[in-house]
């Protein structure tokens, strides 16, 4: 065919040219398909492609650096993509039911976000593969295209040509549509997307480019949705190339034996190339459907690192002229694993030559912060603002409990924090306890040094269950960089059983405890105090990952933090971190942005804790660091609300129980009823309420924010906020959770609930107390002149007294003096607190659960005590003063009404140690053989953690909507809201936020119309 020039008419250059007839079938096939391939000039598509993602890429960078998504256009943005939808079929909740099937979450739609970048990256795609001419002139450029000939659908010009040169045959001119073009065309975008859909999948930067903390630092958690998708449209892509191309290798044929050039594309190599690449695809394709993925996850995730690297070579080889893209994407993947894995050898100790062990704890500890005197060797000394903190007597550790912090205290406020008991694992292993629920909780000690954000994510290994996999968990502690001893560097995860992996897990820890078994055998453990409960396995971690390390928690005036069921690692983590900053530290020690209280810039004034837990026993999963944190932070600046959703207040016909019975022992049958599915309220409307029933009505009552409607019915037959059917299990269960209660149970459930009703109605009744007291004290002190005791009693019920923890070291711990509130915190007495406790509550607000200043102080202070000190020192109200007499009778009615003396911790831990409490955590023919040898065993201090975290344990579900609302209305400016648990709980606290979102506030000064979501969802 003699080539064409620029002048020729278009009319006459064919859009299918022609390839010389050579005699030699591997000759004609090569310079077939050599002849028709795409120009340069054509591959301009995908330079545009990838110039306009990093354009978009700086845009966002810059408003995320700046602090420009919270104006007035911002909010008009998130106020649409923060949403995200939830479907359910009708009457499936029903249908599930009634044949026995376990329930299930809605099918969750990804976030407006989300699905929008998702549209964007379609349609360009798409636009790029076929708006415009396919081929492009060689040498032009797309700004010229109209002094280049175009081609025309004209039938194929058989001509000869000079078989030296296959090249020369290309078609120098322009063509607009054609088989082959189209599928070169389709090609070459699938193989531009091929780095961007590495990219979202990438963990690790700086290789994860989207994660980069100069970039907009999104990881994976929130890419991989658009990972699976990418994925999906390069597969379309790659069809579209297959069949159009097909369609041309039919339709043309070989003049001289007058057979479709197909049957002679077989013996050209790259063709071959190219078939082996689409297989390849084509199993990663259907490897990631669903269903297949969930039930063969393990094979999934080998075939996925097998047949990744094998599509981006075999397609590289396919076709060289535009390789580049394959390579770099194999690129990305290749260094990202091998940074991965480089930086994994060195966390999990390898090049390390010696280990660390865990000590015993010393009796120098401060009291209640167990774990200080605990040291872990690090390859990095800790770090400090200034001189090294300093530890001041046993008597000054009050100081590191109270908020604001008392600068004369040189001890860092909440060392310790994250640590639900004393003892630190050696490095490299896993303390594994068995907790209510069928959940495990880990504790690991990393041997090399490991810093993370609150709120990331790690990726777990335990080679005694498997030993090439992982999985991710939520790291549910901080990490603490100041902090010299071990307890700083304790990675925490809460794990809930479902199956597979987690299942596995359970079961192993189960039937080591059952066996007495504290260490696996062939597992080189050094020499170290071994645990008093629970069982050492040796464990790798990988990480940190996840996108809540971009929040600025510091930029806010309130964080809301909701949780549910086991996404309560998150917010433990977040939480912990808030508390820390509000008692004076400095968040980029504990892994987060810089600033604390009184450092400029920091802004938070009170976070809200809400959790949706099923069972009260559940509490225990994170008793621990509750009731410290509620020791650092007192109220208002700190709530904690929990919800449990399994429970329903039932009337009583007998006597009424023993009160703070925590135990584990088995449910008597005639109390099982208690914990049944909950009755209409219809159905009870004729029975007589017993004092108990009164009692539980008041509780829920009293308190705006607990929704009881749901205990009419197990599932809602009406559409709910989500738009669909609800259940309650939508709130709190993920996916395979198992909600079968084990032996011993149910009691330990219903023991916690009545804890936490006794000590809610102590403290009404010492609220009550002190109020009267109050005003005793102020009608007696108007008889004197220069008498002021409003300030100071006004105090006493804003503020509680922040008392010193419980050594459970000490046998006495249990029995803590009585402490006078005027001698702990004397300056406090002189200036009134901005909010009390008898403030009047505005019509958007909500009611507290508890009242701030009893409530504080009777969980700081021992429940064991049988008396309390509460007077206050008061000018003219002396021991001969007018109220003298009110006093003492005063005080003697907070001793012999308020505090009711419960059971010692001791008392109440043997009925924990019930050998049936957990004879079914072992599995299938173990569980006689060990059945004399399995426990639960908690020391004094967690339980009577359980119980002070109890009185804030409500049955009933939470009015989200007017949670949020109230917060708004409370915050002095921009609201951020932390949220992890079910797909329905992410979506229903979307559909508030975006509600509460207001831009028109935004716009005439007011901030708190700027709400900023952080939320953990990642899938794998």
């Amino acid at each position: 065919m003699a080539s064409a020039t620029p002048s020729a008419s278009a009319t006459a250059l064919p859009a299918y040219p022609s390839t010389p007839d050579y005699p030699d079938d591997l000759e004609f096939i090569t310079a077939y398909l050599t002849v028709h391939v795409l120009s340069d000039a054509s591959r301009i598509y995908s330079y545009i492609f990838w110039i306009a993602l990093a354009v978009v890429l700086v845009f966002f960078s810059l408003l995320h650096h700046l602090h420009l998504r919270g104006g007035y256009l911002g909010a008009l943005w998130s106020k649409w993509t923060v949403r995200r939808r939830t479907w359910r079929k009708k009457h499936s909740l029903a249908i599930a039911k009634a044949k026995g099937q376990p329930h299930r979450q809605p099918f969750s739609f990804p976030s407006n976000a989300q699905i929008f970048t998702l549209v964007a990256i379609v349609v360009a795609a798409l636009a790029l593969s076929f708006a415009g001419p396919d081929y492009i002139a060689p040498g032009s450029t797309l700004w010229t295209l109209q002094d280049f000939p175009s081609a025309t659908s004209t039938n194929i010009a058989k001509r000869a040509y000079d078989t030296s040169l296959f090249a020369q045959y290309q078609p120098h001119y322009t063509i607009n549509k054609a088989w082959w073009t189209s599928g070169n065309r389709t090609g070459l975008i699938a193989f531009a997307l091929f780095p961007l859909c590495i990219l979202f999948a990438l963990k690790s930067p700086p290789f994860a480019i989207f994660s980069l903390p100069c970039l907009v630092q999104i990881y994976c958690d929130k890419l991989l949705w658009l990972h699976k998708w990418t994925a999906r449209l390069i597969y379309l892509l790659t069809v579209l190339h297959v069949a159009f191309w097909s369609v041309q290798l039919c339709i043309e044929r070989r003049p001289s034996t007058g057979k479709i050039a197909y049957v002679y594309a077989w013996q050209y190599e790259k063709f071959l190339f190219a078939w082996i690449a689409f297989g390849c695809m084509t199993l990663l394709f259907l490897l990631s459907i669903a269903p297949i993925r969930r039930a063969h996850y393990e094979a999934f995730w080998f075939l996925h690192v097998l047949l990744v690297p094998l599509t981006l070579i075999m397609s590289a080889l396919h076709h060289p002229p535009v390789w580049w893209w394959c390579w770099a994407a194999l690129g990305l993947w290749f260094g990202e694993r091998t940074w991965r894995f480089t930086w994994w050898l060195y966390t999990n100790g390898f090049f390390s030559s010696k280990a660390a062990g865990a000590s015993v704890p010393s009796s120098n500890s401060p009291p209640g912060f167990p774990g200080l005197d605990q040291k872990v060797e690090s390859p990095y000394p800790p770090k400090f603002k200034g001189s090294p903190p300093e530890t001041p007597p046993s008597s000054s550790t009050l100081g590191f409990t109270h908020y604001p912090p008392i600068s004369s205290v040189k001890l860092m406020p909440g060392a310790g924090l994250s640590l639900p008991t004393d003892y630190v694992p050696p490095p490299g292993f896993a303390h594994a306890e068995l907790l209510p629920g069928r959940t495990v909780r880990l504790r690991i000690v990393t041997p090399g040094y490991l810093t993370w954000a609150p709120g990331q994510h790690f990726l777990i290994s335990v080679p005694s269950i498997t030993r090439f996999t992982t999985h991710p968990f939520t790291a549910a502690s901080i990490c603490d960089e100041q902090n010299p001893r071990g307890d700083g560097r304790v990675l925490v995860f809460i794990i809930r059983a479902k199956s597979g992996w987690t299942k596995d897990l359970w079961d192993t820890v189960a039937l080591m405890i059952g066996r007495g078994q504290q260490f696996q055998r062939g597992e080189a453990l050094p020499r170290c105090a071994m645990p008093s409960r629970g069982v050492l396995l040796r464990a790798c971690v990988d990480g940190p990952y996840g996108s809540s390390v971009r929040a600025r928690w510091n930029d806010y005036s309130s964080v809301v933090v909701v949780a549910g069921g086991s996404g309560v690692s998150y917010a433990l983590s977040v939480l912990q971190y808030l508390c820390l900053c509000l008692a004076g530290r400095d968040g980029r020690f504990l892994g987060g942005k810089s600033g604390g209280y009184g450092q400029p810039g920091f802004k938070i004034s009170r976070v809200r804790f809400v959790w949706l837990v099923r069972e009260f026993g559940h509490v225990q999963w994170c008793a621990s660091v509750l009731r410290r944190c509620m020791d650092l932070v007192p109220s208002p600046e700190l709530q904690v609300d929990i919800f449990v959703t399994n429970v329903k207040p039932t009337p009583e016909t007998g006597p009424s129980p023993p009160r703070t019975r925590i135990s584990f022992a088995p449910l008597p049958k005639g109390k099982r009823e208690e914990l049944e599915r909950p009755n209409p309220g219809f159905a009870q409307e004729s029975r007589p309420q017993s004092r108990a029933s009164n009692a539980s009505s008041e509780e829920s009552a009293e308190d705006s924010d607990v929704d009881l409607s749901y205990y009419t019915g197990e599932f809602g037959e009406e559409q709910g906020e989500l738009g669909h059917e609800e259940h309650v299990l939508d709130l709190t269960n993920f996916e395979g959770d198992d909600d079968s209660e084990l032996p011993g149970e149910a009691q330990f459930n219903l023991s916690v609930r009545r804890e936490g009703r006794m000590r809610r109605r102590n403290t009404r009744r010492i609220s009550m107390a002190l109020l009267a007291k109050q005003e005793l004290i102020y009608r007696s002190s108007e008889a004197f002149d220069g008498a002021a005791p409003a300030s100071s009693s006004a105090q006493l019920v804003s503020k509680r007294a922040s008392l010193p923890p419980i050594d459970t070291t000490n046998p006495r711990a249990s029995q803590r003096q009585s402490v006078d509130i005027a001698a702990i915190h004397p300056s406090a007495l002189s200036t009134p607190s901005p909010r009390t406790a008898i403030t009047p509550p505005t019509p958007n607000s909500s009611l507290p659960l508890v009242d701030t200043s009893p409530k504080r102080s009777s969980e700081s202070s021992s429940p064991h005590r049988s008396t309390r000190n509460l007077s206050l020192s008061i000018p003219g109200a002396g021991p001969s003063g007018p109220s003298a007499a009110a006093s003492k009778r005063l005080s003697a009615t907070l001793s012999e009404r308020s505090l009711e003396t419960p059971m010692t911790a001791r008392s109440r831990l043997s009925q924990w140690t019930d050998t049936d409490s957990f004879a079914a955590l072992v599995p299938g023919g173990d569980v006689e053989r060990v059945r004399e040898q399995l426990r639960l065993d908690l020391d004094d201090q967690e339980v009577e953690d359980v119980g002070i975290v109890a009185e804030h344990a409500r049955p009933g579900k939470p009015r989200l909507d007017r949670i949020l609302a109230d917060e708004v209305e409370r915050a002095k400016g921009a609201v951020a809201v932390a949220c992890c648990g079910p797909t329905s709980l992410d979506a229903m606290m979307r559909k508030l936020i975006a509600t509460q979102i207001n831009p028109d506030r935004i716009r005439k000064g007011d901030m708190r119309g700027s709400i900023a979501l952080f939320s953990e969802e990642f899938a794998y």
